[in-house]
């Protein structure tokens, strides 16, 4: 299993307040590449999406051990695989994950990778997947089953969908965007965006300027959250590459005056391209090299350039001039050489005299490069020079610490094929003698360690993520940037999973009818410089400087209703009519009724208990109609027989601002409950049913029952009785009941000092009793002590008759308003805060005591408003 560390584990900030819930989170596996070299593949999890980058395999291993650890992830979940070029540590097992796995997401690769990717795989199929290089590895004699075969990759070629450089696409809610990374023809950055989350993945990628490459940039005007960078050189610096190519060119001129041969390993694409265009021109320029040939020993190359001459656009300025200098036809183009040779086979190579050799793989571990190498190490005046990165634990890598001998893999098999299957020898390879010499000079197109650092301290991403290269160099990289102390840095091993926490910012877009009723801000206008000058440290500045920050708070702090609709990441805001036209969702409204009845409970009663439940009870009205009813021939309450007409009487209530309505039918007795379905008006209607079934059993109700019941039946009524059922109406009108009936409820018609003193108990309860005074004293706005010019007036604020009469009318002004004192004074211990009863503003030199403070009136407001309303 994969092992876990997390952020707070290795590098957490220590001013890191709230912890951060698994959605914010961005995990990171390395399947493959993770302190190695080779078999490149990463997996990427953000906010439930799930990105693959590359697919490659270990060139120094052979048949399922070359994979990347794929058993370690479920390959189901992901839904995007982006790969960054052709090189076979990093796209040669895409085919198997596409056959051989549960894999259903998209793959993307631009269209020169595409295209050499074909005949890249088709050759390593027919050539690589069929044997080992040695039957150790395997214990099946030198052969072993294939990872692929060339159906496979037939089938899974339409599977690749191509893409462009600076162009953006979107997948399941994954943007990526792919930028020139200088490496090969057709290798590409990602840029990638989940959640508002930007991922810039390099890939393997160079900032030199070479001869036909765009050398990679950093993307402009994107802010990147993390970065995913090679560390293939660590912190080694390559010397400038003129000094590189003067020193390539004097190691062959030295080998080839001695009457040896040079044995160039390289990468069929990619570098091997770069050291042609260099030997062509070197050799162009000096008449006494041309009579030493120069061959490129790969059918693959020789394929590929066609797709080589195709993307022109995708390479530099310097191959795009050579082209239309030539016309556009490819004759006498850059790629159209002179001085080198194309051979198809070593069976016709003329081995004799010196000459230099361009020979793949540039591993050195099988193939033409791995037989000539075998064929040339013997005689003392050959050379090999290793122009690419080698990796660790191929012949590449080895022959550079200078080993007196070497195992003869090609000639071993030829030797096994002689003998149908038998070694040679028994179990021990067959050495060959190493006498030839070996120099490094890389031209590598990985950026090197200054390269890397420039850049990343140019992307300024606050996380960095170090992949592609070998643990030492790995290590000393993250060393040198984590003393930077810019940067959380990491360089996770294969399969340790990391989580890194993000936060990011929730944003909605507002639109339709809601983006009309928003006031953009407006730029306050700035007084002249003189008069702020002049006002500074004054009473009137401070005064004018506080109105402006109020106002631009008021504009900054704009309420906004609506439905917010979530597509993928994207939030946008809008009213409930605009759904259809915006979120192309329709709306239903459910109307939800209930009806019960209640014989002996009044509308009073009705009202009385609602209000001692829910507060304030709004009637909306009281109307009367008539409905017929059939007596069949039987007396109701009418001399008439038949069908009569009976009046019936309703009243509306409102309960809670209008969630739910509750209609009483008067004299039926049918009570209607009324509601918009939702999760809070169904939750107000079950309590107000819940208050309308137990009003019967109340004292009042019972009594009034117990009176009906008495009465005989004479319905030519004398006296309509109340909802107590004590005394009659007119009974109590005569006695002056009337004003008693209007106060109905102590909690529906609450007086403004009952409001205080409630906000009194609940500070005092906070804060003590003795903690707590009413200030008498209003606090004056501007418009208050101006005169009646509407201009200040210095003399007018110093004047107590002007400042009393000012106090009197913003006392009058708040009474009026219901606040019965303009505020409230809060001392807690040395400490004063002050709370303005009609905004509630809060004011206290010590910010800690004024947000609790605040806080509390907040909750205290929660707590009693249903009551006060």
């Amino acid at each position: 299993m994969a092992a876990k560390r997390t952020h707070a584990a290795m590098n957490a900030p220590d001013d890191v307040d709230d912890p951060v819930g698994p959605e914010d989170e961005l995990m990171f596996i390395a399947l493959g590449g993770g302190n190695e070299v080779g078999r490149s593949c990463h997996i990427l999890k953000y906010k439930g999406k799930t990105v693959m980058l590359d697919a490659g395999i270990h060139p120094a291993y052979d048949g399922l051990a070359a994979l990347p650890f794929y058993d370690e992830y479920d390959l189901s979940s992901v839904d995007l695989l982006l790969i960054t070029h052709f090189h076979m540590d990093h796209a040669a097992s895409l085919p198997y994950v596409l056959a051989k796995t549960n894999f259903d997401g998209r793959v993307y690769m631009t269209h020169p990778t595409k295209a050499i990717y074909k005949h890249l795989m088709q050759d390593s199929v027919r050539v690589q997947n069929t044997h080992v290089a040695s039957s150790t590895a395997s214990g099946t004699d030198g052969y072993v089953n294939q990872l692929f075969n060339e159906q496979d990759l037939h089938d899974t070629l339409p599977r690749i969908q191509t893409v462009s450089f600076h162009t953006t696409h979107t997948h399941n809610g994954i943007k990526f965007t792919p930028y020139p990374a200088g490496h090969v023809l057709g290798a590409c950055m990602y840029l990638i965006e989940i959640a508002g989350l930007n991922i810039l993945f390099t890939g393997d990628y160079s900032r030199e300027s070479n001869r036909h490459l765009i050398p990679a940039a950093v993307p402009r005007g994107v802010r990147v959250d993390c970065l995913i960078t090679e560390s293939t050189f660590g912190i080694s610096t390559q010397r400038p590459r003129y000094e590189r190519e003067a020193q390539l060119m004097n190691t062959i001129t030295r080998i080839l005056n001695r009457g040896g041969r040079v044995l160039l390993p390289v990468f069929a694409l990619g570098g091997a391209q770069e050291l042609l265009l260099i030997l062509e021109e070197y050799w162009t320029r000096h008449e006494d090299l041309q009579r030493f040939p120069i061959y490129f020993a790969s059918n693959l190359a020789r394929k590929c350039m066609v797709v080589y001459q195709t993307y022109i656009d995708a390479m530099n300025d310097n191959i795009r001039s050579k082209f239309q200098a030539s016309g556009g036809t490819g004759e006498g183009g850059p790629w159209d050489f002179k001085f080198i040779r194309s051979l198809k086979s070593l069976e016709r190579f003329d081995d004799v005299g010196g000459c230099v050799m361009l020979a793949s793989p540039g591993m050195l571990q099988n193939g033409v490069s791995r037989t000539l190498l075998e064929r040339w190490a013997p005689t003392e005046k050959n050379g090999v020079v290793i122009t690419g990165y080698s990796v660790e634990g191929t012949m590449a890598r080895t022959i550079q610490n200078g080993p007196d001998s070497i195992p003869a893999v090609m000639t071993q098999r030829q030797v096994q094929s002689a003998v149908l299957g038998k070694k040679a020898g028994g179990d021990q390879p067959v050495m060959i003698p190493r006498r030839c010499t070996v120099e490094e000079i890389t031209f590598a197109a990985h950026v090197d360690g200054t390269e890397n650092r420039d850049f990343i301290d140019e992307v300024n991403a606050p996380v960095v993520i170090l992949v592609h290269g070998e643990k030492h160099a790995m290590g000393r990289l993250r060393s040198r940037l984590l003393g930077m102390g810019k940067f959380k840095v990491y360089s996770p091993q294969n399969c340790e999973e990391l989580r890194i926490p993000f936060r990011q910012d929730k944003v909605a877009r507002v639109v339709g009818r809601l983006a009309n009723e928003i006031q953009p801000p407006a730029l306050l206008p700035s007084p002249p410089a003189s008069l702020d000058e002049e006002m500074e440290g004054t009473e009137e500045g401070a005064e004018e400087g506080k109105k402006r920050r109020q106002l631009q708070l008021q504009q900054e702090g704009q309420m906004v209703s609506g439905v917010l609709v979530q597509n993928d990441f994207k939030l946008q805001l809008m009213a409930p009519d605009d759904l259809k036209e915006y979120a192309g969702l329709t709306t239903t409204t459910i109307l939800c009724r209930q009806r019960i009845t209640l014989a002996t409970a009044s509308v009073e009663l009705i009202r009385w208990a609602l209000e001692g439940t829910f507060g304030a009870v709004a009637n909306i009205s009281d109307k009367e109609e008539g409905v017929k009813a059939e007596t069949n021939g039987i007396e109701n309450g009418f001399s008439s027989k038949g069908s009569d007409e009976t009046q019936q009487h309703h009243t509306t209530f409102e309960v809670m601002g209008g969630a739910v309505r509750v209609i009483c039918h008067q004299p039926s007795g049918e009570v209607e409950i009324e509601w918009e379905g939702n999760v809070m008006n169904d939750s107000i209607a079950d309590a107000v049913i819940a208050v309308l079934l137990t009003v019967e059993s109340s004292p009042a109700a019972v009594k009034q029952s117990s009176r009906m019941s008495g009465q005989n039946h004479d319905h030519n009524h004398k006296h309509d009785y109340d909802a107590f059922g004590d005394s009659p109406v007119d009974e109590k009108r005569e006695n002056g009941f009337e004003k008693e009936l209007a106060v109905r409820n102590p909690h529906a018609n609450v007086s403004p000092e009952e409001n205080l003193n409630r906000l009194f108990m609940f500070l005092e309860a906070q804060f003590g009793e003795e903690a707590i005074t009413p200030i008498t004293t209003p606090k004056l706005r501007v418009d208050n002590i101006t005169n009646p010019n509407g201009k200040e007036d210095d003399d007018s604020m110093k004047d107590d008759v002007v400042r009393s009469k000012a106090e009197a009318a913003e006392l009058a002004r708040l009474h009026e308003l219901g606040i019965p004192v303009p505020g409230l004074e809060i001392r807690v211990g040395k400490n004063i805060a002050k709370v303005w009863l009609e905004k509630l503003d809060v004011e206290c030199p010590n910010k800690t005591l004024g947000e609790r403070v605040k806080a509390v009136v907040e909750r205290a407001v929660a707590t009693l408003a249903p009551i006060w309303q």
